[in-house]
């Protein structure tokens, strides 16, 4: 139950940079439940360190698992990546029901990291605006798998 738990605006992208130290095969995005998980739908976005869009869950989302734990959601194809590199990942729900826990100012981390949310349509993906610094609470937990 690290981070903070944010109640997530529907539509609304949570973006966080990630830094992939080695080339690899990724085939997905964990990121953390906060307090109340089930009933919405998510969607994973990668983007590369100029914010375009590298790969993607389905569109239509994933409905969120079980609150306080990583839930994994798969690209709709597995994606190379050359390391090492920085880039970003996104997390979008389609409604207010379930919870996404982020980065607070608090942790380490936010020192090397760059978040920012941005409003939008659940279900349209694509390239994004990057961040260029740190805004407590709005990148999401995440990992690539």
């Amino acid at each position: 139950t690290a981070g903070t738990d944010v109640t997530p605006v529907a539509g609304t992208r949570y973006t966080c940079s990630l830094y992939i130290p080695h080339s690899c095969l990724l085939t997905g995005i964990g990121y953390l439940i906060g307090t109340v998980g089930g009933t919405d739908k998510a969607i994973v976005e990668l983007h590369d360190v100029d914010g375009t869009l590298l790969a993607k869950s389905a569109v239509a989302g994933v409905t969120v698992g079980t609150l306080a734990t990583f839930q994994e959601i798969p690209f709709t194809e597995p994606l190379e990546v050359v390391g090492p590199g920085w880039y970003y990942v996104s997390v979008t729900m389609n409604g207010t029901t379930a919870r996404l826990r982020t980065i607070p100012t608090a942790l380490g981390v936010s020192q090397t990291v760059y978040a920012k949310s941005a409003t939008g349509t659940f279900g349209t993906v694509g390239d994004l605006t990057v961040p260029t610094s740190f805004t407590a609470g709005v990148g999401p937990i995440a990992y690539a798998y």
